[in-house]
């Protein structure tokens, strides 16, 4: 194999971190407004006489929601498949070079979700009208729209389900019982198989019902959760925020302090994440509500993005930053471990505020731009920058930021055939 050294433009993971998420932002910000456009014409070339019979609002939120379909389908969704629950298999399949094994990697995934999105729609589209892929691609009358739009919404939100149901499996239960049992992918695989499952129940229990209004005569057969959508978001938001600090950072604390074997450990984290759900977003409520953050939407909206707002930051910290401090400069474990929550809460409270001040003019959050971009929102646009800086890390390795070259003659004659050298810089 040949050996490689890594060459860092800048200094220290905080230079490289800083330089990243700047580079992220400007990605998001053009990325975005390509998708949804490009979208927007694919549904005009395939749906365009159907979308001109309903009314023009109806068949922009047609558009917005495949949009944003297509988006956490081939993204959220995939990444979470590839890179936390099958460890980045073969991204170097084809080649090891960056920026060509993450443009690889970033089809592999696209396609990936496109097959995910027609699997799961295909059959149920056999018996449920709403998630037929006529319906969905081809509507033919404003009442198509309608259901179109409706199976698009609930079909979008399966990549929520999959936030909560497939992270944990991976974050808390650290991919037991698969763990240690077979080689890799087949654990991965196994935990995926798992994670189908779970995802399924999920969604189908606590997510369809907020968008599939069903009824026998006068009476309600779905209940949403929690009452309402937004109070859902943010029980979620809480629980996902306490289902992965243990490992984005956190090193598995606060459910080492209990137990320190699988599954105990992973069924302590899960209740730990569950209890927060309930307790968080009330405590962030009451702090918030006379600060009128943000006028118009319900206030779990605004406490369900700033939880998220602290994800985003939390784990931007993890795959820009390295988890600073490190050992090596920290080495107690709980000042370290500490140090770090204060930097996410700290941090991600004070993204979370500028966000909600300034989304409405960032073209990945509600700005159209003129051209008509739909709008992702407080929450969804999160996302956008949330994904870019994920796969510039995971399947890009910080490329051109970090760049692996081949090391000198005389260097890689001093190491083994089979290893690689990586010359880190004296801040890492």
């Amino acid at each position: 194999m040949e050996s490689m050294i890594v060459k860092r433009t800048f200094r220290g993971p905080l230079a490289t971190g800083t330089a990243a998420l700047f580079l992220s932002f400007l990605a998001a910000l053009v990325l975005w407004p390509a998708w949804s456009l490009g979208v927007r014409a694919l549904c005009t070339a395939i749906a365009g006489a159907g979308l001109a019979t309903a009314d023009p609002k109806l068949a922009g939120q047609l558009v917005g929601a495949v949009a944003r379909g297509s988006f956490f389908w081939m993204v959220i969704n995939t990444w979470i498949w590839l890179t936390l629950v099958l460890g980045n298999h073969g991204k170097t399949a084809v080649t090891a070079r960056q920026p060509w094994a993450g443009l690889w990697y970033t089809a592999l995934a696209w396609g990936l979700g496109v097959l995910a999105f027609l699997a799961l729609t295909s059959f149920l589209g056999i018996w449920w009208r709403p998630f037929s892929l006529a319906v969905l691609f081809t509507p033919e009358t404003p009442g198509d729209v309608q259901l179109a739009f409706e199976g698009w919404e609930a079909s979008n939100f399966y990549a929520l389900a999959v936030i909560i149901a497939q992270i944990p499996l991976v974050s808390l239960l650290q991919k037991w019982p698969f763990a240690g049992k077979a080689e890799k992918p087949a654990d991965g695989l196994g935990v995926l198989a798992l994670g189908i499952s779970v995802t399924w129940i999920v969604w189908m229990a606590m997510i369809v019902p907020h968008f599939l209004k069903l009824s026998v005569g006068e009476h309600a057969v779905t209940t949403p959760s929690f009452g309402n959508w937004p109070a859902f978001v943010a029980f979620c938001q809480a629980f996902v925020l306490f289902a992965i600090l243990p490992v984005e950072g956190g090193e598995l604390y606060p459910m080492k302090l209990f137990a320190r074997k699988q599954p105990w450990m992973g069924l302590i984290g899960f209740a730990i994440a569950a209890a927060a759900g309930f307790v968080v977003p009330p405590v962030v409520k009451s702090l918030i509500a006379p600060l009128n953050l943000l006028v118009g939407p319900p206030l779990d909206v605004v406490v369900a993005s700033l939880e998220l707002s602290v994800i985003v930051f939390m784990l931007a910290w993890h795959h820009l930053f390295d988890d600073y401090p490190s050992a090596g400069r920290v080495p107690h474990t709980a000042a370290r471990v500490l140090s770090r929550v204060a930097i996410w809460f700290v941090g991600g409270t004070a993204l979370g505020v500028f966000w909600l001040k300034t989304y409405k003019q960032i073209p990945f959050g509600a700005n159209d731009l003129g051209l008509g971009v739909p709008a992702l929102g407080p929450l969804a646009g999160q996302f956008a920058l949330l994904m870019t800086f994920l796969f510039l890390n995971t399947f890009f390795d910080k490329w051109p930021l970090v760049r692996k070259v081949p090391a000198p003659p005389a260097q890689a004659a001093s190491v083994p055939a089979h290893a690689s050298v990586a010359l880190e810089t004296a801040g890492q």
